[in-house]
């Protein structure tokens, strides 16, 4: 913003209209009231004959304004915004006072100029309403209800941009009186939930052993050269975070066979040093100038650094029968809590949502997981000398391989993987160092590899919008451009939900028009790298809308708000399967903010909508794998059940998917195949 345009505002502002002296303009579109301090010919005085020369210098302040608004979007503190709007406005209604005494007659409105009116539609959608979400949000941190349904929980570590927090201290004396109450529970020992904290331990205590096989060669080679390389801190802190890993895979500390430190907690020793390994001085230098090529041991370092990163993303655990038993237990002893008959539904997706109804009812028996999660983070801040951040890898929600499909031949791994980013302030992000070195490695792999995270975040909302653009920024650096590519396609917009402007959009022409607007549109949401053809990618989507009308819908004219939604969640998955043809990458992710509920919901979705188009989901194994998709990751990470809202959505576009690919699955999946390369659908192996 031009420095100018402030202190016109300021300069307005200390206008006295009781006695108002003269105005002038200053070379350069500044305005002075000082006659004294200004002196000379170089200012050009407001006299009688009129104001255009001043309203046009306004003009170029509302709108220098407006352009710094615009650029700022999302990093500025909505206090700071909204300060400098009441300025305008107070500057808007001081000049049109003053001209209108100075000149003895009324001007034209300063707040009917079209500089200010857009400067205030600006302010009006963007800012206000950010103002109002983050009320919303500080209330809700502040309701109970709230808190035990997990809503907006990233914003107990992020503060505000000023760094204050969205809390008040008040939250912990209801914290606390909200968990007494709730450990009043007669039958506490029954809790399903602490079965987790052992099956956690066990599931770190695999992966510390797949960990260490896959590194077995570097682990080798780094204690045999330790000795030359001791006064060097990056092998220092690699051969703690090797330590820490084989005091993980020991069953000595397993959870139910010590009572000192647990293979969980070495194994968050294991990534606390890994992280810091990178935050080395060698480490930085080695990134910034390669080794010599006769340096043999830098590039060791280096190569196990990386190693090690992959085989966290990569990790596959141990525990997944176990999960699923521990859903199954969870839902019949809900059943048995509603003293009802466990009962078969008169569909498969009436099913899922029975077993959903009576896993919350038990769970809702014993205490709320997020609220105790909750307390323990505000006490663990309390204890800190530094603010906590929102940092999903070092709060427990660790990334993982979920399950690999074969796609025309290859391997494709889907992980489970949350925003890779560490955020301690709204406008601020930075992209974790595990994920560079997971990348870093790949690069080394033959042929290349590529890993696809599909960003489910909202990248034009205030919350999501800084996380968002760190991932899409990524991927655009030299280094990474070939190891990464970022697709945004946002899950909780108000087209997404059809709310608002959309609520009405009942006629299928209209839907579809806006459907194909919103991807290119930067009001949309969506962000496609350059390496995605507009052309194609334009082609691709009309192609896909008319097919999904045409074939699932039947072409009908109105569309109810229900089918709207499944239109949409269909067209995601026709999306997602055209990026893959397209990026052919090793590795997959649905990605929100902790790919929990979006991130869960969608990655379970996709399994489903893979399996419905190649065989069908009727067999038990697939639905337990379907099951363990959906509930395991918030279960394990918040302690809770997935976002109901998020399970009824996915639930409702696989049964519609489903119902039409038993009246006519033939030439539905014909026509479907129409969409992609010859050999796509048929090359698609899902387990």
């Amino acid at each position: 913003m031009n420095i100018n345009a402030i202190e016109n505002l300021e300069a307005i502002e200390a206008i006295d209209l009781d006695a108002p002296g003269p105005i002038g303009i200053l070379p350069g579109s500044r305005i002075v009231t000082d006659e004294e301090g200004f002196p000379g010919p170089e200012v050009k005085w407001l006299s009688g004959e009129g104001a255009e020369v001043l309203l046009e210098v306004l003009d170029a302040t509302f709108r220098s304004i407006y352009q710094h608004l615009q650029f700022t979007e999302g990093q500025e503190s909505t206090h700071t915004t909204e300060a400098l709007i009441e300025l305008v406005g107070q500057a808007a209604y001081k000049m049109e006072k003053y001209l209108s005494i100075r000149l003895g007659k009324e001007t034209d409105k300063l707040t009917e100029r079209p500089t200010y009116l857009a400067l205030q539609e600006y302010y009006r959608q963007k800012i206000s309403e950010k103002a109002r979400e983050e009320e919303a949000i500080e209330e809700g941190l502040h309701d109970m209800e709230a808190v035990r349904r997990d809503l907006d929980y990233e914003f107990f570590y992020i503060r505000h941009e000023d760094g204050t927090p969205h809390y008040n201290l008040e939250i912990l004396r209801h914290m606390r009186l909200a968990c007494d109450f709730d450990a009043d529970y007669d039958t506490f020992e029954e809790d399903p939930l602490l079965q987790i904290r052992a099956m956690r331990d066990r599931d770190v205590h695999f992966s510390a052993s797949q960990i260490l096989t896959s590194v077995r060669p570097l682990v080798e080679d780094l204690f045999r050269f330790y000795r030359k390389m001791h006064e060097n801190r990056l092998a220092q802190t690699l051969s703690q975070a090797v330590m820490a890993l084989f005091l993980a895979a020991n069953p000595r500390n397993l959870l139910q066979n010590t009572t000192g430190k647990t293979c969980l907690q070495y194994f968050e020793d294991f990534h606390y040093f890994l992280r810091h390994a990178f935050k080395t001085t060698e480490y930085q230098k080695l990134i910034a100038y390669p080794p010599e090529k006769s340096d043999k041991l830098s590039p060791m370092l280096l190569q196990l650094a990386h190693s090690l990163s992959y085989s966290l993303f990569h990790r596959a655990g141990g525990i997944k029968q176990e999960a699923i038993g521990l859903i199954h237990r969870t839902t019949r002893r809900g059943t048995e809590q509603k003293q009802a008959v466990l009962k078969k539904a008169d569909s498969l997706w009436n099913q899922f949502l029975i077993e959903d109804e009576n896993l919350r009812t038990l769970l809702s028996k014993f205490p709320s997981g997020p609220l105790f999660k909750t307390l323990d983070l505000l006490r663990e801040e309390k204890s800190e000398t530094q603010p906590l951040c929102f940092d999903p890898l070092v709060q427990q929600n660790l990334p993982c391989k979920l399950f690999e499909i074969g796609c025309r031949g290859k391997p494709l791994e889907i992980l489970h993987l949350p925003s890779p980013t560490r955020q301690a302030v709204l406008n601020k992000v930075e992209i974790i160092d595990e994920f560079r070195g997971m990348l870093r490695e790949i690069a080394t792999h033959q042929p290349p590899r590529q890993h696809l995270l599909i960003n489910l975040q909202d990248r034009i909302a205030w919350k999501e919008a800084t996380r968002s653009r760190a991932l899409e920024s990524l991927q655009k650096t030299a280094e990474f451009n070939p190891l990464l590519a970022v697709i945004t396609c946002p899950k909780n917009t108000d087209f997404y939900h059809q709310a608002k402007a959309f609520e009405s959009l009942d006629q299928a022409s209209e839907f579809k028009a806006a459907l194909q607007k919103l991807l290119t549109h930067p009001e949309g949401g969506f962000y496609f790298p350059s390496s995605l053809k507009p052309s194609e990618l334009e082609g691709f989507t009309q192609t896909a809308i008319s097919f999904l009308h045409t074939q699932v819908f039947e072409n009908k004219p109105s569309l109810t708000r229900r089918e709207r939604e499944d239109f949409i969640e269909l067209f995601y998955q026709l999306l997602v399967l055209k990026i893959v043809e397209q990026y052919e990458p090793s590795s997959l992710s649905f990605t929100c903010k902790d790919a929990l509920d979006v991130g869960g919901a969608e990655t379970a979705a996709f399994y489903a909508f893979l399996k419905l188009i190649t065989t069908d989901l009727s067999q038990k194994e697939a639905q337990d794998v379907f099951r363990w998709l959906l509930y395991t990751p918030a279960l394990f990470v918040r302690e809770r059940a997935i976002s109901p809202e998020r399970l009824t959505r996915i639930l409702t576009f696989l049964e519609r998917l489903d119902t039409v690919l038993l009246a006519r699955g033939k030439t539905v999946l014909r026509e479907l195949e129409s969409l992609y390369r010859p050999g796509t659908l048929k090359g698609l192996q899902i387990p």
